[in-house]
Parts: C-alpha cells; structure tokens; sequence
C-alpha cells in the first residue's frame, strides 16, 4: 500500500487505532493516536499557507479529541483491571483456608 499523502497516513493510522481499542487493546490505541497528534504537530509547524494550516488544525483538533478518548477508555480499562486484581488478592487468605480436596483411591 502506497500512502503518498501525510493526510493519508494519519487517517490510516487513526483506522488502526480505533481497531485495536475496539479489540480492547487500548494501549496500542493510545500509542498510535499520540503518533497522528505528534505527525499532524510538526506538520503544523512546517505549514506556511493559511488554509493548509487551517485543514492542519482541524487534523489537530480531531486527534486531540480522539486522544481523550481513547485515553479515558484506557484509564477505565486499567481501573477495572487494578479492581479485580485487587479482589483476587483479598480473596487469597479465604481460598488458602479451604482444606485441599482428597483425592481417592
């Protein structure tokens, strides 16, 4: 696949991002979507013609907005996940105070 456009690139690559979080694979998501806003930055800080900055903005913008997102998505994730390791780990001393099952002969 031939991406001759940075425009191109990043929509792929915001594509790929909401796929992995749809696969709940957030930090994957989260990675690539910094990687669109950090693009569509140092674009920005290129661009000289007002419209292209203007359209720049807008990339900006959607990026930002997409990177909030995604990050709160995987601050959830992250909570839910500290939340049942966490119950695992209050529930160790009930479950070492089962007796073992006897096995029979």
């Amino acid at each position: 696949m031939d991406l001759t456009s940075d425009e191109e690139r990043w929509a792929v690559w915001m594509v790929q991002a909401h796929r992995f979080a749809k696969r709940e694979n957030f930090t994957d998501a989260v990675v690539r979507t910094k990687l669109v806003r950090d693009a569509v930055h140092q674009a920005l800080d290129r661009a000289t013609d007002p419209k292209q900055r203007e359209r720049l903005e807008l990339h900006l913008a959607r990026a930002e907005e997409q990177l909030a997102s995604m990050q709160s998505k995987y601050d959830a994730w992250r909570s839910e996940i500290a939340a049942r390791r966490q119950h695992t780990i209050d529930q160790a001393a009930e479950e070492m105070a089962r007796p073992l099952p006897v096995p029979t002969d």
